[in-house]
């Protein structure tokens, strides 16, 4: 294996045994009979792959996919029926709730009882644990037995232990889905101080927001197999596109509710000139033989096609496409991502619009314009999405959505260095006080 790579999964493979009756089992090991009959299930097929030393690998993919049986394979907790892997470096993983904690013991206890088990002495675990009590943060709860503990001082004790034992590899499951809002920022917090100082992370979550912002590269596993690897905003694209298709309709938010448009317009003079801009399609796109998008981009307040922004301006995003056939309620939206995949705007016309769903006639050309104000987001690249769907607010099916068409670059002289620059009033107080005189 190469000294650059933490860690290197080789035609793994993990199948179990599935009996016709429960007594298949014991006849199989006492009497190592052939006669018992079985059901070879896999939970993983020749998964091959590799992660590099300071990488942050996603993993994502449906309940029953194989993500936790193959984290478990990768720490040792089970082993491969085929394959093997590889890890370079001094592993810290937190897998299921709990795991690795013996419930009669307290927090205290506990955290031993792991560094130990992780190879520290006790002597290194008192410098430690000043940290991990701290990161926890469960106040005197860490002096109690774990089996009185909540789901969310669970994980906060479990995640604090794989942290603060320098791990130079860190597995993460969905356990910090348990923490509360205050915990989970604190934690992925702790993530980007890790990745600076070049920990080799493996994270495997339903939050795929989360998946696409945190990870360089991320796997899609699908029964038990690999369905896709690649750049994560690709890979998570991708996976979100099957699970739209698969349930029918999107079911995430839809975007912002403050905003407004005019009545319905059809305006011929915005369509006589039929030379847009060409629209830019990427793998993970979906497409609808009933519609296409052939163009969408963005404009100033002069209709001029522009790629540079500025804050507090504005803009309109245009979309145009072609209908073949009826669509019956369409609906027409757009996203402004950062690079990392972060929505920064959502919004679509059944959200912002008066007498919008519109019923598009078969063999029309349309254009659909949002204009907005742009936001005083932080200076830096961005991308724009657009798609179109049919339904009501509440039910509807994405017919065709393309992702990263447009890209623009945001122009801010000011001095934030959060997401958004807010314009804030500031009033301060001092009064004197006798203890001083």
């Amino acid at each position: 294996m190469d000294n650059d790579i933490a860690i290197e999964v080789l035609n793994l493979s993990k199948s179990y045994r599935l009996y016709e009756k429960p007594s298949g089992r014991i006849k199989e090991i006492l009497f190592n009979s052939s006669k018992v009959k079985y059901t070879e299930k896999y939970a993983l097929r020749d998964l091959s792959f590799c992660v590099r030393k300071g990488e942050t690998f996603g993993i994502v993919g449906d309940n029953g996919a194989g993500k936790s049986t193959l984290l478990k394979l990768i720490t040792g907790v089970a082993k491969p029926s085929e394959g093997k892997v590889n890890i370079n470096g001094k592993v810290s993983a937190l897998l299921e709730l709990g795991a690795g904690f013996n419930q009669e013991y307290t927090g205290i206890e506990n955290i031993y009882l792991n560094g130990s088990m992780m190879g520290f002495s006790n002597e290194e675990m008192d410098k430690k644990l000043p940290d991990i009590v701290n990161f926890a943060d469960i106040g005197q709860y860490i002096n109690q037995k774990v089996k009185t503990y909540s789901s969310g001082m669970f994980a906060r004790l479990a995640f604090s232990v794989a942290i603060n034992v320098e791990p130079e590899v860190l597995i993460v499951d969905e356990a910090l889905s348990v923490g509360d809002v205050f915990f989970q920022n604190k934690c992925f917090k702790k993530f980007e101080e890790l990745k600076e100082k070049g920990v080799t992370i493996l994270f495997v979550s339903h939050d795929i927001q989360s998946v696409k912002q945190m990870c360089n590269r991320a796997l899609w596993l699908e029964n038990g197999m690999q369905r896709l690897i690649g750049d994560s905003v690709t890979v998570c694209n991708s996976y979100s596109n099957s699970v739209y298709e698969k349930n029918g309709k999107d079911n995430s938010s839809l975007g912002n509710r403050n905003n407004e448009i005019g009545e319905e317009q059809y305006d011929e003079l915005t369509l006589e000139n039929d030379n847009f801009p060409p629209i830019h399609y990427t793998e993970e796109s979906i497409l609808n033989d009933s519609v296409e998008i052939i163009s969408c981009f963005l404009t100033d307040e002069e209709n001029r096609i522009i790629s540079d922004c500025e804050i507090n301006k504005t803009y309109k995003v245009n979309l145009v496409f072609r209908a073949k056939n009826i669509i019956n309620q369409c609906i027409a939206g757009f996203v402004l991502e950062s690079k990392k995949g972060q929505w920064m705007i959502n919004s679509n016309s059944v959200i912002c619009g008066k007498k919008i769903p519109y019923d598009v006639k078969a063999g029309t050309l349309n254009k659909v314009i949002f204009e907005f104000k742009m936001p005083a987001f932080m200076r830096g690249e961005y991308v724009i999405g657009c798609a179109l769907s049919n339904g009501t607010k509440d039910n509807y099916e994405i017919l065709t959505w393309l992702y990263n068409v447009v890209g623009i670059n945001i122009i801010n002289n000011g001095n934030n260095s959060g997401i958004i620059d807010v314009e804030t009033k500031i009033t301060w107080y001092s009064k004197k006080e006798s203890v001083y005189e």
